[in-house]
């Protein structure tokens, strides 16, 4: 019953999110003032889920026949558990602003509503992790970045930036989202900064080749090469060795970018 009592908090967290994101998506296509107000609210919503989850999940007794409690540091997971969420969450709110359908919206609300329930899940879950965060929350928290990065690249794309000021806002946008991985799992170090600067300028390469494109082939591509990146982190953080285990986040991004280029 108590799981199933707090399921249902979720449950209501995110009907409210979603009701106050599609209000802030309508307002946007006709003309509402109140769209500021309603996307803020959703931020505060989100944010004040993850601030109750922590306060009610992040300490745990040292053992059964003691009554110490050992907490979590709020300054070792507030930038997955607070900045990540918030980024990801403001990333969709500009998306949609700048976006002229309001059915697309709410299919992409949809689609982030399940990926933003799924992330209350796993969070709830890793609290009980003191030391660490859980692995299969580290893997939403990529999937995240992946989705806050194909939401910014849709945005300066339509932007009509001019090719040096698109690529720098790439170069940035993708720095800023691999140093939030970085730090989901615990990889800080000068080396962890320069690989990200590294990474960076590969997607913003990568990303400009294809400039001349539509509106909807650049984030694609751009994306793609992000998420080769964090696939290839993802393996060497695993501890994994084999040429094989590397070749195949290559051989997935070749396929795809087959199939993007002849959509």
């Amino acid at each position: 019953m108590k799981k199933n009592l707090e399921l249902k908090n979720e449950i209501v967290y995110l009907f409210l999110i979603v009701l106050v994101t599609v209000y802030f998506a309508y307002s946007t296509h006709v003309v509402d003032s109140m769209f500021l107000i309603s996307g803020l609210l959703g931020w505060l919503l989100l944010l004040t889920w993850f601030v109750r989850a922590f306060a009610l999940y992040s300490g745990r007794r040292i053992s059964q026949y003691s009554e110490v409690i050992q907490r979590i540091s709020i300054k070792e997971r507030f930038f997955s558990y607070f900045i990540l969420p918030s980024v990801f969450y403001i990333s969709l709110l500009i998306y949609i602003y700048f976006n002229t359908t309001f059915v697309m919206d709410l299919v992409l609300i949809a689609v982030a509503s399940l990926q933003i329930f799924i992330l209350f899940v796993n969070v709830k879950g890793s609290l009980s992790k003191v030391y660490s965060i859980a692995s299969q929350t580290k893997a939403v928290f990529d999937f995240i970045c992946i989705s806050t990065f194909f939401l910014l690249l849709s945005v300066l794309i339509r932007m009509g930036l001019g090719i040096w000021e698109f690529l720098g806002l790439v170069f940035l946008s993708s720095l800023i989202l691999f140093w939030f991985d970085i730090k989901v799992h615990s990889r800080e170090s000068l080396l962890g900064f320069l690989l990200s600067l590294l990474s960076s300028l590969f997607v913003a390469i990568f990303s400009g080749i294809f400039f001349t494109s539509n509106i909807f082939v650049i984030p694609a591509v751009g994306t793609l090469s992000f998420y080769l990146i964090l696939s290839l982190w993802n393996i060497r953080f695993s501890g994994k060795v084999k040429l094989v285990d590397y070749l195949l986040p290559f051989l997935y991004s070749i396929l795809a970018l087959i199939l993007i280029l002849n959509i």
